[in-house]
């Protein structure tokens, strides 16, 4: 008995999950296929990768069946779903009728949908807390005064780390073309890139004489990754299920946190799949 309350002190996972059950997830984490220009770092027109030549659908489609070991019963992905959009062009596709673009959406998650006769995407993408709090008129006045005078952007890329993200971003991009689909999002998802990933949304954008800075920071990416993983969590109904998340990988990098932390999910490493091939 003393033995067996030490090892619960000492292991909290002996309590947290003991012999339950969990839902498995896996984080897949992506750049933008279609090059929309969202983001601060924008590749070069002449080092984007072209996802539709006849090479790179070779290498999807390996990245697929790759993909396809972990077995998903559902897929959750970075779009806000507008008139249910995504299930209308699914459908489409499946009649011949849509036609599939460079998106990963497109690209990844309808031919896994395909794999495995699913039929719902979850497209769970959300606004930021300052996004609403400026839409609405009784606090747009807050929001606008708590921003005034800060720039993030430009703090990042004025600062030497960012000035070094950005140098990374150029050799990632040669990554990009130098490597199959597979062996890059191999790159992409490992420990040391999800571990970097996480902390450039924050880098460079500390050390405030007051707290506004971290607010900010608080109330727009934060924010909207938190508000994104509410969405996903309430739509995880058993321990059975395998849960594929597939976003930008600055998105899978924070929700990295939250899952790898969990007791009450088993988060699977990307980069381990064909051992689930063997279990």
């Amino acid at each position: 008995m003393v033995s067996l309350f030490s090892n619960a002190q000492t292991d909290p996972d002996q309590i947290l999950i003991g012999g339950n059950k969990r839902p498995e997830v896996l984080l897949v984490g992506t750049f933008h296929f279609a090059y929309y220009d969202q983001d601060l770092y924008k590749t070069d027109k002449d080092k984007r990768v072209d996802i539709l030549s006849k090479k790179r659908q070779k290498e999807i489609q390996e990245l697929v069946e790759y993909i396809s070991l972990f077995k998903p019963t559902k897929i959750f992905v970075e779009d806000f779903n507008k008139d249910n959009i995504l299930m209308k062009n699914y459908r489409n596709y499946k009649n011949g009728n849509y036609k599939l673009t460079a998106d990963e959406i497109d690209q990844l998650a309808y031919r896994l949908m395909d794999n495995f006769e699913l039929d719902t995407l979850y497209g769970v993408d959300e606004k930021t807390i300052f996004q609403t709090l400026y839409s609405k008129p009784e606090t747009k006045n807050y929001a606008s005064d708590l921003s005034k005078g800060f720039d993030l952007q430009k703090d990042f890329l004025e600062s030497d780390i960012g000035k070094r993200y950005m140098k990374w971003y150029e050799i990632d991009d040669s990554l990009k073309l130098e490597n199959s689909m597979l062996d890059y999002f191999k790159i992409l998802n490992s420990p040391i890139s999800q571990k970097r990933g996480f902390y450039s949304l924050f880098a460079g954008t500390f050390g405030y004489e007051n707290t506004d800075g971290a607010d900010i920071l608080t109330l727009s990416l934060v924010s909207r990754n938190m508000r994104i993983l509410n969405h996903i969590e309430r739509n995880i109904n058993s321990p059975d299920e395998r849960i594929l998340i597939l976003f930008g990988s600055s998105h899978t990098d924070f929700f990295k946190l939250f899952y790898n932390s969990s007791p009450e999910h088993k988060l699977i490493d990307f980069n381990e799949l064909y051992s689930l091939e063997m279990n």
